[in-house]
């Protein structure tokens, strides 16, 4: 059996905690339209990261319970982070510019501003931030307030979205699943790794993911990654 270790540092650091939030959305208040796919990507997301992380640790925000309140509120969990932790929010839903939309968007009054996500990931000791979110307009959280400052704890800090500010993101009703989720959980479970090191790095899923999301969708959708790290960063051993 395959045994995944995410985001393992090359260090002598044992006991490091991950820390995350996850979030799927695809039944909304009729604001906006409904979905597919976000409920079945953010599971997967989900059981990926409980292979070894504490329960305690992981939550778990599907369709109504995915409202704005509960989500800001889930992550009050990162100030539990300790200086050589990880935490994690990963989105799947609709989003828009400078925001995702949780499941009671009421027409924008509740959006969930990408600045939101920012200032609660600075509250954070975290060794390692890392946001990811496959949802229309993504890209624009780069145009957004500049990322918080880590250099107090020597954070690494990666952005990681399924497509540019300007772009959609794709779902494949057929599969029930994003494309950049799609590649993103087959990246870390090795199809990124190609210098068969055993190791997938920073850089090596950020070129599968953004390689193979850019062909499936003829060029419409294509990922960006941006933050504060090593390209040789590890983020999974398979």
């Amino acid at each position: 059996m395959k045994i995944i270790i995410f985001l393992l540092l090359l260090s002598n650091i044992c006991f490091a905690e991950t820390y995350a939030v996850i979030v799927g959305v695809e039944k909304y208040d009729g604001t906006v339209g409904n979905l597919s796919a976000s409920v079945n990507d953010a599971e997967r997301m989900y059981a990926f990261f409980k292979k070894n992380s504490k329960a305690d640790n992981l939550i778990l925000l599907l369709n109504e319970y995915a409202t704005k309140q509960n989500i800001l509120q889930a992550m009050q969990i990162y100030k539990k982070a300790g200086e050589d932790d990880t935490i994690v929010f990963y989105f799947s839903g609709h989003g828009g510019p400078h925001l995702f939309c949780p499941q009671n968007f009421s027409g924008g009054t509740f959006a969930l501003w990408h600045t939101e996500v920012k200032n609660a990931f600075k509250q954070s000791r975290a060794k390692i931030k890392l946001c990811i979110a496959d949802a229309c307009n993504s890209g624009s959280i780069k145009l957004s307030q500049k990322p918080p400052k880590t250099s107090e704890t020597q954070s690494n800090l990666i952005v990681f979205m399924s497509s540019k500010e300007n772009q959609l993101s794709s779902e494949s009703a057929l599969f029930r699943t994003g494309y950049f989720t799609s590649f993103l959980i087959k990246g870390l479970d090795g199809f990124a790794d190609k210098n068969k090191d055993k190791l997938v790095s920073a850089y090596e899923l950020y070129a599968y993911v953004k390689d193979n999301v850019h062909r499936i969708s003829n060029g419409e959708q294509t990922p960006i990654m941006f933050g504060k790290f090593p390209k040789n960063l590890t983020l999974s051993q398979y």
